[in-house]
C-alpha cells in the first residue's frame, strides 16, 4: 500500500510541464466536475512529492483495485475527537467489506499532512454517475453531507474530478 498521495492545482500548461518533466512518475491530470476552478494533478506514486506546493495526504487505509483513469471524488471533514472515533470505525468497517458500491474501483482513507485531525475519503469510480448513485443512497453513504450538516465546526468539503487524457 502506498503511504502518501500528493496533489497540486494549476493551469493546463503548468501541470503539463510537470507531467512532461516526470514521465516516470505515476501522475494523473483531472478536471473539476463541479464547484472547482483549476485542474488538479495527482501523484499516486507514494514517493516524496515533486510538486513545489503540494497538498500531501497520508494514507491510513486502502481498499479495492485502483483505476485512476475515470472519476475521483474527495470528501474532507475535520471532526472533533469523538466524531473522529466514530468516523474512523465506520470507515474501517467499509474498507474491510468486500462488497463495494457498484462502479467503485477503490477507496483511500487519509489524513492531511498539515492537520492530523482532518479526514479525507478519496474514492475512484468508473464514472461520475456511479458515484452519484452511491452519494444519493442515504443508507450506504456514511460520508454524505447530511450526516455532518448539524455540526458547523466539521468543515465539510466535497469535490469531484474527471480524468483529462493527455
Amino acid at each position: 500500500m502506498i503511504k502518501q498521495i500528493s496533489v497540486t492545482f494549476g493551469s493546463q500548461s503548468v501541470l503539463d510541464k510537470i507531467l512532461n518533466d516526470h514521465p516516470d512518475r505515476e501522475l494523473a491530470l483531472f478536471s473539476p466536475s463541479i464547484n472547482a476552478t483549476s485542474l488538479q494533478l495527482v501523484d499516486y506514486s507514494g514517493k516524496e512529492s515533486v510538486f513545489s506546493a503540494p497538498v500531501i495526504y497520508n494514507v491510513v487505509s486502502h481498499t479495492g483495485n485502483d483505476d485512476w483513469n475515470h472519476y475521483i471524488d474527495y470528501v474532507e471533514v475535520t471532526p472533533d475527537a469523538q466524531r473522529r472515533k466514530v468516523l474512523d470505525a465506520t470507515v474501517s468497517k467499509f474498507m474491510t467489506d468486500i462488497n463495494h458500491p457498484e462502479g467503485m474501483y477503490s477507496a483511500y482513507y487519509m489524513t492531511s499532512n498539515d492537520n492530523a485531525d482532518k479526514r479525507i475519503f478519496l474514492t475512484l469510480w468508473k464514472d461520475k454517475y456511479s458515484f452519484f448513485q452511491w452519494k444519493d443512497n442515504k443508507i450506504n453513504n456514511f460520508m454524505a453531507f447530511n450526516n455532518f450538516k448539524d455540526d458547523f465546526s466539521i468543515n465539510y468539503h466535497n469535490s469531484g474530478y474527471e480524468r483529462v487524457e493527455k
